[in-house]
C-alpha cells in the first residue's frame, strides 16, 4: 500500500511540474511567477485527469486499513487498546464452567516384576533313622561246627507266606545240639536257648536215610526247628500234660487245604508247596483232614508230639516243592522263615557275618559213635 501511494504522489508532481514553466524558489531573486491560466472549468460530471499509473506488483501487498476509533463520551474512559468491549447484557446468565464427574477408572496393572524370582529353599531332608533289627541270624547254611553240612547257596522258596508262629517271639535252632538236646544234654528251658541268633539246622545229621538234592550228603534233617515263646513259657508248658498243652498258636503259611493228619504231623498243600508241621498238640488240632483254609488260620498249638518218642517243645517246619528233575523234593526253609518274621515284626533282621581271622569259641560237637538221632 505504501508503494501504491508513493507512486501516486510522485506522478502527481510530476504533473504539477508539467503545468509550470519553472519552479521558483522563495529568495532566489528572479521575477515574481505568473499563475497559468487555469484554461476552462471542467463541468460537473466531467471525467477528470486519468488516474496514475500504477505497478502491478504493488496490488500484491494487501492494504490496512486503520481500526476506526470509537468516540468516547466524556466522563468515560477509553478502552487501553481503543477497542470498545462489547455491552454487557445484564439479563444474561454468566457462563458456568463445566463439572467434572469423577469417573470411575480401574487401576492400572502393576508393573511387571522384571527381578528374578528367589528360588525358595527346599525342604530339609528328614532322614528316616533306620529300624533297629529285632533279630539275629547266622548266614544260611553255616550249621554249628561238627552237626553236618548245610548249603548255603539258599533262596527263598515261598517269598509270600506267614509266618508259622502267630504272634509269640521265636528262633530257628538245633534241637539236638542246643541246651537240652540229646547230644548237648542242659535244660530245654535255659535261657540261653531264647536269647541266641537264629541258626539254620536243614541237612543237620541224622540217623535215618533221608535226604535231598539240597544238602551234600544223605541221612540229613529235612526241615528247621523253632523254638517258640520265653524260658518261663517253656517251663509252663513243661508242667502241663499234653493234652493241656495250647500256649502258642501255629497258623497255616499260606492258603490250601488239610491234606492229610499223620500221627504227630499236618500236611498243608498250597499253590505249588506243601508244607508239613510236626510236633504240635494232636489232641487239640484245630483242623481237619480235607479241611480248606487261608493264611494265619489256626491250625494248632506247640507241644512235642512225636508218636511216643520223646524231643523237645518246639516246630518242626518243612517246605516240599515240585521240580521236573526229582519231583516233590523237601527245599530249604531257613531264609523263608526270616523273611516271613521280618514281615510279622514289620521290622528286618541282622545277618551275622562271620569274623575272618578270628578264632571261633563255639563248641565243635562230636556225635559218639553208635548214638542214633531220630528226630
Amino acid at each position: 500500500m505504501r508503494n501504491v501511494l508513493m507512486a501516486a504522489a510522485a506522478a502527481l508532481f510530476l504533473t504539477s511540474l508539467a503545468a509550470c514553466d519553472f519552479v521558483r524558489f522563495p529568495g532566489d531573486g528572479g521575477p515574481t511567477p505568473e499563475t497559468p491560466d487555469a484554461g476552462p472549468a471542467i463541468p460537473p460530471g466531467a471525467p477528470g485527469p486519468p488516474p496514475p499509473e500504477v505497478d502491478e506488483s504493488d496490488l500484491d501487498t494487501p492494504v490496512e486499513t486503520p481500526p476506526e476509533e470509537t468516540p468516547v463520551e466524556p466522563g468515560t474512559d477509553a478502552p487501553a487498546d481503543g477497542v470498545t468491549p462489547d455491552p454487557v447484557d445484564a439479563t444474561e446468565e454468566p457462563e458456568t464452567p463445566p463439572v467434572e464427574v469423577p469417573v470411575d477408572v480401574p487401576p492400572a496393572d502393576p508393573a511387571p516384576d522384571v527381578t528374578e524370582p528367589v528360588p525358595e529353599p527346599e525342604p530339609p531332608v528328614v532322614e528316616t533313622p533306620p529300624v533297629a533289627p529285632v533279630f539275629s541270624y547266622v548266614a544260611p547254611g553255616a550249621l554249628l561246627a561238627g552237626t553236618g553240612s548245610g548249603f548255603g547257596e539258599q533262596v527263598v522258596h515261598a517269598p509270600d507266606m506267614v509266618f508259622p508262629i502267630k504272634s509269640a517271639p521265636a528262633v530257628l535252632q538245633s534241637q539236638v545240639f542246643s541246651f537240652g538236646g540229646g547230644v548237648a544234654g542242659g535244660d530245654q528251658c535255659d535261657a540261653r536257648n531264647f536269647a541266641a541268633a537264629w541258626r539254620d539246622n536243614f541237612c543237620e545229621t541224622r540217623s535215618a536215610n533221608r535226604t535231598t538234592p539240597f544238602c551234600p550228603v544223605a541221612k540229613i534233617h529235612q526241615g528247621q526247628d523253632i523254638r517258640v515263646g520265653t524260658a518261663d513259657d517253656c517251663k509252663t508248658l513243661r508242667k502241663q500234660t499234653q493234652a493241656e498243652r495250647g500256649l502258642h498258636e501255629v497258623v497255616a503259611v499260606e492258603d490250601g487245604i488239610i491234606s492229610s493228619i499223620g500221627t504227630y504231623t499236618v500236611k498243608l498243600r498250597g499253590d505249588g508247596r506243601i508244607y508239613n508241621y510236626m510236633h504240635l498238640n494232636m489232641s487239640r488240632l484245630a483242623v481237619t483232614a480235607g479241611q480248606t483254609v487261608k493264611a494265619g488260620d489256626l491250625l494248632g498249638y506247640v507241644s512235642n508230639d512225636f508218636g511216643g518218642t520223646p524231643t523237645t517243645l518246639h516246630l518242626h517246619f518243612e517246605i516240599l516243592q515240585n521240580s521236573a528233575e526229582h519231583g516233590w523234593v523237601h527245599v530249604p526253609p531257613y531264609l523263608s522263615l526270616v523273611s516271613a518274621y521280618e514281615r510279622r515284626e514289620n521290622a528286618p533282621g541282622e545277618m551275622l557275618e562271620p569274623q575272618i581271622g578270628v578264632a571261633s569259641v563255639e563248641e565243635t560237637f562230636v556225635i559218639p559213635e553208635g548214638y542214633e538221632i531220630i528226630e
